[in-house]
């Protein structure tokens, strides 16, 4: 995708939101337009973090139980889509996609129905998460306010299962670590953790650290020129791919 300068204005805007780490309270998308620059470049950032988890899953043996899928704080679809393409559709009876903003709600719902023609979609700005379902969060816990985390930690605990990628900073991961103690004695982690007990980034001796795993890119960050155009564009080192995640069943 050529980026005008005008794009990139918007772009950089939008990836200073989500540096901020400030809650968001009104949607931010502020036409499809801007919905397909994120979707074309820092939502593929995003599936290759997807695809990197969805991996290590695939290693542990684990899979999609059958039921509803909700993406939740959907944006452009990036994380369904992508937990579509591992698994497939067979076992998905409906898609919910929750967000906040009818314009992403209405650039997702096509995206997703074209892509799965067979699919059950339902749109909503609801936090209408249905019991015993599979819920993806990406890249949204760092919207949210103290008292609207903890909100969403009560309703999750309907879920089937939860799988959540963030990105790999102190702030993320910090709030990845609340989501996951707040869980844990509903749950089983399933990943990363090879264990059940408290976070050990909850230890002083860990005060300076985080955690945070580095994913691979595939090898079109590094042979494609609209890649190199983007990086030089945002100053971003496409080598640099680092999340924070947690992966939790109900099993």
């Amino acid at each position: 995708m050529n980026l005008t300068r005008d794009d990139r204005h918007a772009l950089e805007q939008l990836r200073n939101l989500f540096l901020s780490a400030v809650p968001v309270e009104a949607p931010y998308w502020a036409n499809e337009r801007l919905l397909e620059l994120y979707h074309a470049t820092f939502a593929q950032r995003i599936a290759w973090k997807w695809y990197a988890v969805l991996e290590e899953l695939r290693q542990l043996e684990w899979t999609l139980s059958e039921g509803v899928v909700v993406d939740f704080g959907c944006g452009s679809g990036i994380a369904a889509s992508t937990v579509l393409d591992a698994f497939g559709t067979e076992r998905v009876r409906e898609l919910v996609l929750i967000d906040h903003s009818e314009c992403a709600l209405s650039f997702a719902t096509p995206q997703l129905k074209g892509a799965y023609p067979s699919l059950n979609v339902r749109a909503t700005t609801e936090w209408d998460i249905p019991p015993w379902s599979t819920v993806l969060i990406s890249h949204m816990l760092t919207e949210l306010s103290a008292s609207a985390l903890e909100q969403l930690a009560i309703i999750l605990r309907l879920a089937r299962a939860i799988m959540v990628v963030e990105p790999g900073t102190r702030y993320a991961s910090t709030r990845v670590v609340m989501l996951r103690e707040q869980l844990r004695g509903d749950f089983s982690i399933v990943a990363p953790c090879p264990h059940q007990q408290a976070c050990g980034m909850l230890q002083p001796s860990s005060a300076l650290h985080w955690c945070r795993f580095h994913a691979k890119p595939p090898s079109e960050a590094f042979t494609e020129r609209k890649w190199a155009r983007f990086a030089n564009a945002f100053g971003i080192d496409v080598g640099d791919l680092t999340l924070s995640f947690i992966v939790l069943d109900a099993d």
